[in-house]
């Protein structure tokens, strides 16, 4: 061999050997100062800076790859950490420490607080709209089902009112008075962005009462950041359909940047019922039972053969009706809350997540009620890029709610307090046996409790009531619901990133609903003695709904850059789409074989039905946000509503809203006041939203196969008909508001003052069943826009934080005030009448549920939830007869006879008998006073009235009591709501107190009204010992008079005796709590520690005379307490600990 091939050789053998010496492996860790960095870059670059080869860092940060030369460097590069450069060299390993980006820091910074009402992100001091945020860390540590219960009392103009105190029963809310006359009035309920309306489509809001609201708000407390409520049609505007009612966005706690942390809290609560009415005891309760049942006829023998009165040995059953039975004391108990929360959040630069758990279990105050509670949530942030990032959030709840499968309370109130709840032996001891009573005998009195194993007809009414405690344990009603709600979202920054670039964002999302409702019941034989034919025998029904919906968004959001630093603009244009499928159906059957409780299996089938339903809708919406100098700002939206509820005319409706603000404080000549006043600045706004109907298929002509049989024998055939008239020409309904207001901050915002005016015009009112002429061969329509209404108030929230403060003292508080006018300003007269109900001169109510009868009167130029009735004057003190008696006796003249009468009156006396407008007696052509009756017609009254008698006042002084003496008696509205809080804090002690209060409302006493009524065989008041008894008795309390089912009594009108005033000041909550030291449980391995002791519905202030005047009114109707279950008592202990 040469030796040039030789040298040859050597040459490309060394460089062969160099090049494999320079591509080697190499390894490494890269973190910042809160940890290890996931998904950081790590790149091989040359001289020329091209990527020669690539990693990505994995969760603990750590990163290898195969470098190429020596001489290159690594570039690692992470969002919001500066990018570092590091020499390869003869390095096998890295520890790469990467610096924040400050810069990105120092942007964060000066964009400040923003807030977002559904569209664009505006900082705050730039909001033009009527809105207000509470942040749920005020009410850490207390006790709520549901984030409704801690908003009370703290937004003004939201006036929430617990529907009773069972357990999963929810409130109503209405924000800004009542803008619909029909369907769901409550506001709009939006979870991160998202509707989070009712489920049910067949849900009747005007009607629906107690637990029928849990579902609306299944959202777990301990997930909610904050909440803002949205007040004016301009910030609500960006809703369009959805935000008639006002919204109400909840914002759900999300993932931060650092080592992964865990934070678990327990929290006991112990409920009890407040003390009720004070009811008769057994013997009181025949007394006055014996009296009442003599009464009517004046003979000695009326209860001979009504042996549950007579405590009579010889009876067999005896012992079961010689008791002293505290039925309340019976339904009662403590109830206990165990709520287990559990969350897990954390995260690097580019991902942070949340995970969170919770588990409520809760039994009533009410016995045999239960309600347990699973919630799950996820939420993770992941950014890809600067420009790019993924978000999700999936939430599940499963509620499982055992409740009462009668109103027991109710019941407990009205049973016999001599009845036993356990049949008894002939020794007086209980057996294990629920005693129930003897079927019914009848009403000739052949069939009585001594010819046969009867209970009296005259009993009738508390054999019907049952054993609340045997119904507690042997009937049962479980309500389950399952809700998904998953949602996937995109941002990308399609332009520049940073603040002095145009800045274009896309933002995508797809979210789900998915919703699964069941609600079995069942009421065994056991409960009643009556025969295997009846209804009630063995009866089993279930209920179930589903529905599926799902949405979608898409939205542009541009920024532009403006080298003018004293402008600045933001502007969004989105579209969204949605369709929902729902079905329900519904199953009741009787007579079932003993031990089967399943509706599915064999008997007697009493019910069955199904329903679907389905609905779309679509809209556009855009705004603009515009500022210059942060001081004059405006800001204008758009939305465009499609819905597939309406005909082509009018599927589309716009809703503009636009809203302006001016800071004056920004103003030169406001600087010499800046040194104590923070914030001056004046809002005005205005915008519409509207209200599509509930009902799906409207616009088609629906058939219903069920309308019976047409033909004859084995040749007939089902008949179908048209169930529901097309409707083409329905329009949306809308509502158009004003607000004018401002805000004021003094010493650098420690106080703030908000005042709001507003002035709310709805139009094209739509109504459900709206009566139409029958020549048209059908007799109402499904819905019908019918009327105009006005909505006028005002509102003034005032904050103060560390208002005094005091070394390791402070004190904060707050105060909100609301007043809203309502009128109906017109209403279409087929309304007025299918409304307004006539008067009738037998009807009271029903006793059963606690329900009088008042005339229902919506008149034009007056509000909603107005009371008609008698104006109630006391009990007559002397009657008619006594007048006689008199002076036949004193052998008065006429004329004589006629003076002494105006003496008595002019003395306070009250007699039965008709008086004029000057207070005196009127007098018969014969010389005898004429006698006061009820409803004389036609030659004869339905009534005399008598001595002991309640006394309606005669308006028009004709002699008579009937419908033209029915007047005003209230409002079912308050005139003023609001609430009010004191925060103190010494060093690590802090204590919070909550009032919320209502004033100027009158609620309708219908527990009141039964338990007072001495007409039936019920249990009543201890207040009706003071009845009148005899001629001269002077008492609020008129005389027992039972009434068969052949009468109507007259005792109990629907009158101003049992309308009441409602308002009230209630001490929602009061809470200590000690936040361990940090440095304390760091020795202690723990993050964070907090104690917390709360006692809750502390203390009510009232007039009202029941149990809660927290009541609250639907559709058209008025407020009425009927005995539901009131708002219980507790107390809270909670810890919460972090890791």
């Amino acid at each position: 061999m040469s030796k040039k091939r030789i040298y040859a050789a050597v040459v490309l053998a060394g460089m062969s050997t160099g090049l494999f010496a320079q591509s080697r492996r190499i390894s490494g860790t890269v973190s910042d100062p809160q940890g290890p960095v996931m998904m950081a870059n790590v790149t091989e670059r040359d001289a020329n800076n091209r990527i020669v080869s690539a990693a990505q860092t994995d969760i603990n940060g750590n990163f290898s790859m195969e470098v190429k030369s020596p001489k290159n460097k690594l570039v690692i590069t992470y969002v919001g950490d500066k990018t570092k450069t590091v020499k390869i060299g003869d390095a096998e390993t890295f520890e790469v420490m990467l610096e924040p980006d400050d810069h990105t820091l120092t942007e964060v910074v000066v964009k400040g607080a923003r807030t977002s009402s559904g569209g664009l992100f505006i900082p705050k001091r730039e909001v033009s709209v009527s809105q207000q945020t509470f942040n749920m860390d005020a009410v850490e540590g207390m006790s709520f089902t549901s984030a409704d219960e801690a908003l009370q009392g703290e937004i003004a103009g939201l006036d929430i009112v617990a529907n009773s105190g069972n357990l999963g029963s929810g409130t109503t809310m209405r924000l800004r008075g009542v803008t619909t006359i029909n369907g769901n009035a409550e506001p709009l309920i939006v979870v991160d962005d998202k509707i989070f309306d009712n489920p049910d489509e067949t849900f009747d809001f005007a009607n629906a009462n107690e637990e029928q609201y849990a579902s609306l708000l299944s959202v777990n407390v301990e997930d909610i950041a904050s909440i803002t409520v949205l007040k004016d049609a301009a910030a609500t505007a960006i809703w369009g359909a959805n935000g008639a009612n006002g919204v109400i966005q909840i914002t759900t706690k999300r993932g931060s940047r650092g080592k992964t942390r865990v934070n678990f809290s327990y929290k006991f609560t112990g409920t009890w019922q407040p003390d009720g009415y004070k009811l008769l005891n057994g013997d009181d309760y025949t007394m006055m039972l014996k009296e009442e049942f003599y009464n009517p006829s004046q003979k000695g023998t009326a209860t001979t053969n009504i042996a549950e009165l007579n405590y009579d040995q010889s009876w067999a059953e005896y012992e079961n009706w010689n008791n002293n039975t505290d039925w309340v004391k019976a339904v009662k108990q403590f109830g206990q809350m165990h709520s287990y929360n559990l969350n897990l959040t954390g995260g690097g630069q580019r991902a942070q997540f949340r995970i969170s758990a919770g588990y409520d279990h809760q039994t009533g105050s009410i016995i045999k009620q239960k309600l347990d509670r699973f919630s799950t949530r996820l939420v993770l942030d992941y950014s890809v890029s600067e420009r790019i990032k993924f978000s999700t959030n999936f939430a599940l709840t499963y509620t499982g709610n055992d409740e009462n499968y009668a109103g027991l309370l109710g019941i407990a109130q009205k049973l016999s307090p001599n009845m036993s709840i356990y049949r008894q032996k002939a020794d007086g001891t209980d057996t294990g046996e629920y005693y129930i009573m003897n079927p019914s005998g009848n009403s000739t009195g052949t069939l009585n409790p001594y010819t046969g194993n009867y209970s009296s007809y005259e009993m009738r009414n508390i054999r019907g009531l049952g054993n609340p405690v045997a119904i507690a344990n042997l009937a049962w009603k479980k309500d389950q619901t399952y809700r998904i709600t998953p949602d996937f979202a995109i941002k990308y920054e399609l332009l520049g990133t940073g603040s002095d670039q145009h800045r274009l964002t896309f933002n995508g999302r797809v979210d789900f609903d998915i919703y699964a409702r069941s609600v079995p019941t069942y009421c065994p034989a056991a409960l009643s003695t009556d025969a295997w034919t009846s209804a009630s025998y063995n009866a089993s029904a279930n209920t179930e709904s589903n529905r599926f919906k799902m949405g979608g968004r898409v939205e542009l959001v541009y920024t532009p850059y403006f080298r003018n630093k004293d402008l600045s603009a933001m502007m969004l244009a989105r579209y969204e789409m949605s369709t929902s499928k729902s079905n329900g159906q519904s199953i009741e059957m009787n007579r079932l074989p003993d031990g089967i409780t399943s509706p599915t299996a064999p008997g007697d089938l009493r019910k069955m039905n199904s329903s679907n339903g389905r609905s779309n809708s679509q809209n556009w919406i855009y705004e603009f946000h515009g500022a210059y100098k942060g001081r004059y700002i405006t800001t204008v939206s758009l939305r465009a509503d499609g819905n597939s509820k309406f005909g082509p005319k009018n599927k589309w409706a716009y809703f503009p809203g636009v809203s302006l603000r001016y800071n004056v404080i920004d103003e030169t000549f406001m600087k010499s006041l800046r040194s104590w006043l923070s914030m001056a600045a004046l809002r005005a706004t205005w915008g519409m939203v509207g209200k599509a109907p509930d009902a799906d298929y409207l616009f088609y002509s629906t058939y219903n196969t069920s309308a019976g049989y047409y033909g004859r024998g084995s040749s007939s055939q089902a008949a179908a008909s048209i169930d529901g008239l097309k409707l083409d020409d329905l329009r949306w309904e809308k509502t158009t508001s004003v607000n004018l207001g401002f805000n004021l901050g003094f010493l650098n915002d420690r106080i703030e003052v908000d005042f709001d005016w507003y002035h709310k015009d709805t139009k094209d009112l739509l109504q459900k069943s709206v009566t139409i002429p029958s020549t048209t061969g059908y007799g109402s329509v499904a819905y019908a826009n019918v009327g105009a209404m006005t909505n006028d108030g005002w509102e003034l929230n005032v904050n103060g934080r560390d208002i005094i403060k005091a070394g390791k003292f402070s004190m904060s508080a707050g105060v909100n005030f609301a007043q809203n006018y309502n009128e109906i300003k017109e209403m279409d007269k087929r309304v007025l009448d299918a409304v307004n109900s006539k008067w009738t001169a037998t009807s009271r109510g029903n006793l059963d549920k606690a329900t009088p009868v008042y005339l229902n009167r919506v008149q034009v130029g007056n509000a909603l939830g107005s009371i008609y009735g008698f104006r109630y004057k006391g009990v007559y003190q002397y009657s008619y007869e006594y007048l006689q008696n008199h002076q036949k006796e004193n052998h008065l003249t006429p004329a004589a006879y006629e003076n002494w009468i105006n003496e008595q009156l002019a003395a306070g006396h009250t007699f039965p008998v008709a008086v004029g407008s000057d207070g005196k007696v009127i007098m018969t052509s014969n010389g005898e006073p004429q006698h006061l009756v009820y409803n004389y017609d036609s030659g004869s009254s339905t009534y005399t009235f008598q001595g002991g008698d309640a006394i309606y006042e005669d308006i028009n002084h004709d002699g008579q009591v009937n419908a033209l003496d029915i007047v005003y008696l209230g409002n079912s509205l308050p005139k003023l709501q609001g609430g009010f809080n004191f925060s103190f804090r010494y060093g690590q002690w802090s204590l919070k107190t909550r009032f919320a209060y209502r004033f100027g409302n009158k609620v309708v006493n219908g527990a009141r009204w039964a338990l007072q009524a001495m007409s039936t065989t019920y249990n009543q008041t201890a207040a009706v010992n003071y009845r009148w008894r005899k001629n001269g008795d002077v008492t609020p309390m008129p005389r027992a008079l039972y009434v068969d089912g052949s009468s109507a009594a007259y005792n109990y009108q629907g009158s101003s005796r049992y309308v009441e005033d409602g308002s009230f000041v209630r001490f929602n909550n009061l809470q200590l709590a000690y936040n361990f030291d940090k440095k304390t449980v760091k020795r202690w391995g723990l993050n964070n520690l907090q104690l917390y002791l709360s006692v809750n519905n502390l203390w009510l202030w009232t007039k009202y005379s029941g149990t809660d005047p927290e009541i609250s009114t639907g559709g058209w109707g008025i407020a009425t307490d009927s005995s539901q279950t009131p708002r219980a008592k507790s107390f809270t202990a909670s810890i919460n600990i972090g890791f």
